[in-house]
């Protein structure tokens, strides 16, 4: 009996430390937006970093969706308070989506293409700053 309301105690001191812990990583790795639901597993490329009171994050991937799909995904994702900037050279297609939730935390989604491939490369990163 004394061993059980040990182990109990051990478990109940031990679960809120891992929670919170599993919180912080989780937190420091959200980049803010969905990955493409037609992304490439093996295409996916996550990076961080920190310097000068900032903190920033990026994903980079592959979709196996047209460009337009993909820009209507993310359009839809960051809703209405975004600068959109469209080129479209004939031979390549790019899209760069500009959203703030906050002066101190914007993301960038930078999604290209050649003119009439089913791939179409995202680039999404986020910065945080006064951290």
């Amino acid at each position: 009996m004394r061993a059980d309301l040990r182990s109990v105690v051990r478990i109940a001191i031990v679960a809120p430390i891992v929670a919170l812990l599993a919180s912080q990583v989780f937190a420091l790795d959200d980049i803010g937006l969905p990955i493409h639901p037609n992304a490439i597993p093996s295409s996916i490329v996550r990076k961080s970093g920190k310097g000068e009171g900032t903190q920033w994050l990026r994903v980079n991937f592959r979709a196996k969706a047209p460009y337009d799909q993909v820009v209507r995904f993310y359009r839809q994702k960051t809703g209405r308070n975004v600068q959109i900037s469209t080129l479209d050279s004939g031979k390549l297609l790019n899209t760069l989506i500009l959203f703030a939730k906050s002066p101190e935390d914007q993301i960038n989604v930078n999604i290209s293409s050649k003119a009439g491939k089913n791939v179409t490369e995202v680039e999404i990163s986020r910065n945080l700053g006064g951290l």
